[in-house]
């Protein structure tokens, strides 16, 4: 009887493992899969930006160490985790997320949790932990939200072109700094925003660091109270840099507030490998900046273009590459567990050194204890079971449904380099023409006050449908006695666009933004409008005004404070899908501006006359605004 009923045992234990690998391994790759139009708009976008080209290096990666831990031999490779069920939650958050804002940066971090809680409840085929540090090189390629990316690059491009300054007055070599710009008598100009770009970025760096400690198993989390501590740590030091006037103060918590963050999650010596590639781009930067005009001076060898260019960018990168390794190494010189096993260190001695390896090492050296978790650690994984599986299928369902709505919108869409999906189910713009606005403005017999359009002033700029500078733009000219002004006619958006962000982005420094509520004025309807000043580092000075009305052309309120957190949501509003954002807010905004530049002092006379102007301006266009919509509708009607 028994040696009949051992190969049934075992053949039920096959089939078992092979239905944990097609109830579990496939609904996951299923909800992944079904992302795909949003990640390909995705890495178009990551292609685009010189300095996460590498990112197909991190996905091979993470697949690459995945595969090589995976346990096929095991019987039951899949546990239950809730960390696993939380990061599954949250990926079909940011699934629907991505959905609803039609937004490839969302589906790339569905993605990656996905991928992070497939990875959690699998179990590594050596340490019987699970595989969730294979995960970590996908982190490094996701965007910063808010363009954080952008100012952490231009931060350290900045520090880069101050050392390099101070280095070329070491060398005698005299120059001038325009920015990130070196400027060298006699000689070519040198970017230094060239040179830390591409592979040769911090990324790069960042993206070896990563995948070395998650190779070499450098990942130990502390205990649970501990990381919980240095992570409410970490959000106080970002509190605290928000709130900071010095940008030295600024830059130092929020470092601080990232190391804390990641010694939460990492431990220590990961969290410090990963920190010091920071210092290693600023210093790889830094040579490979110097080092090019110092060799055109002294050896009349031009390193700034061509081959010698990319092999002097790639030499530099294997130095910061061993750079990170030979820190690796100190780290453990430094930090290294301390031998328990001897006994010598007595009872005060054994508390103090516990704390340090298990704080600091991140290890320990009694190999009982090893032995002991190994042992807990396996006893504690349990299999998934029938209702764990029903909740992978049933997540998965609904992340299938979001990616077909995704892909009906992306289908939609007109490809575009610069736009990842339409903000409009159709073409919203109006055709305006010359005659929709007076060739005077003010009053005509007042020479003083009048604005007249100059001649070849009414100019019509067409761009992509969803840009941020509006599908379609009619701009006039005006010229008075005393001021220049364009106004203009922008269209379309999908909701409030701070075109003061526009300005700023043009190299424009903001001085004051204030809402403004009109008084009493002959116009049919009033609302509320920007009024904003900027400045050049020149010295020329910007004048601003302008606001936005809706498809109806009724007026849309301004947001009286402009920031982060607004901004934010704001954003994500105009996002959604224009079915959607039609139904809950604006379908459409139109809006309407007036801007002038002059290296004078606008002063309280001037500006009141374009406040007047602009009333008048945007009444003018609202008008035809109207009267062309509604001929539109009664053709289409009849």
């Amino acid at each position: 009887m028994t040696s009949i009923e051992a190969p049934t045992q075992t053949q039920s234990k096959t089939q078992s493992a092979k239905s944990d690998w097609l109830k579990i391994l496939l609904p996951y790759g299923l909800a992944i899969l079904v992302q795909i139009p949003m990640l390909m708009l995705y890495f178009r976008q990551l292609w685009s930006r010189p300095h996460y080209q590498p990112f197909a290096v991190a996905i091979l990666a993470a697949v690459g160490l995945a595969l090589y831990r995976w346990p096929f031999e095991a019987k039951r490779p899949f546990h239950k985790s809730l960390a696993s069920d939380v990061l599954l939650v949250t990926g079909l958050g940011m699934a629907f997320l991505g959905m609803l804002f039609v937004e490839p940066w969302f589906a790339a971090f569905s993605a990656i949790l996905l991928t992070t809680s497939l990875f959690a409840r699998t179990l590594d085929k050596e340490t019987l932990t699970s595989l969730w540090p294979c995960s970590l090189p996908l982190y490094v390629y996701l965007m910063l939200p808010a363009g954080m990316d952008v100012r952490l690059i231009t931060k350290l491009q900045q520090y880069s072109a101050v050392h390099t300054s101070k280095l070329l007055d070491l060398a005698g070599l005299g120059h001038h700094m325009t920015g990130t710009v070196i400027q060298i008598p006699g000689m070519k100009d040198y970017g230094i925003e060239r040179a830390c770009s591409g592979i040769q970025s911090f990324f790069t760096l960042l993206l070896v660091a990563v995948i070395y400690i998650v190779a070499t198993r450098r990942i130990r989390m502390p205990r649970i109270g501990l990381a919980l501590l240095t992570f409410i740590f970490g959000l106080v030091s970002f509190v605290i840099s928000w709130n900071m006037a010095s940008p030295v103060f600024v830059d130092t918590f929020a470092l601080l507030g990232v190391a804390f963050v990641l010694y939460s999650i990492l431990g220590f010596q990961a969290t410090a490998l990963l920190i010091s590639a920071v210092f290693w781009a600023i210093f790889m930067n830094t040579l490979r900046i110097l080092s090019i005009p110092l060799v055109d001076h002294f050896l009349q060898i031009d390193l700034s273009e061509g081959m010698s260019h990319d092999f002097l960018g790639y030499v530099v990168l294997t130095l910061g590459i061993l750079m990170i390794l030979s820190t690796s190494q100190f780290l453990i010189f430094l930090f290294g567990p301390v031998d328990t096993s001897s006994g010598e260190a007595g009872r005060f001695g054994g508390f103090f050194t516990k704390i340090w390896n298990e704080t600091l090492s991140g290890t320990t050296n009694d190999q009982d204890e090893l032995d002991a978790k190994n042992k807990m650690r396996a006893a504690n994984h349990q299999p998934v079971g029938a209702s764990g599986k029903i909740f992978i299928w049933a997540s998965t369902g609904l992340i299938a449904a979001f990616g077909v709505f995704q892909l009906i919108d992306i289908q939609r869409s007109k490809a575009h380099p610069d736009l990842s999906v339409r903000f409009f189910d159709s073409n919203v713009t109006v055709d305006f023409e010359k005659s929709d606005m007076p060739e005077i403005l003010g009053d005509a017999s007042d020479s003083k006050s009048e604005w007249r359009l100059v001649k070849d002033g009414y100019v019509t700029t067409d761009r992509s449908q969803g840009s941020d500078l509006g599908q379609r733009s009619d701009s006039w000219r005006y010229r008075s006695r005393n001021v220049s002004a364009v106004t203009s006619l922008d269209q379309t958006f999908p909701g409030w666009h701070e075109l003061t962000t526009c300005y700023r982005n043009q190299g424009w420094n903001l001085v004051s933004r204030l809402r403004v509520e009109p008084e009493s004025v002959e116009t049919e309807e009033s609302w509320p409008y920007i009024e904003a000043t900027f400045e050049r580092d020149t010295g020329e000075k910007g004048y601003l005004l302008f606001s936005h009305f809706n498809a109806f052309a009724e007026g849309m309120e301004a947001p009286r404070e402009w920031g982060t957190f607004n901004s934010f949501f704001i954003r994500a509003r105009n996002r959604m899908s224009h079915r959607i954002r039609a139904q809950l807010f604006q379908g459409e905004a139109y809006q309407t501006q007036v801007w002038s530049t002059s290296f004078n002092k606008f002063g309280e006379e001037v500006k009141a006359d374009f406040r007047e102007k602009y009333l008048e301006i945007r009444e003018q266009m609202r008008r035809q605004f109207k009267k062309k919509r509604e001929q539109a509708q009664a053709e289409a009607a009849a």
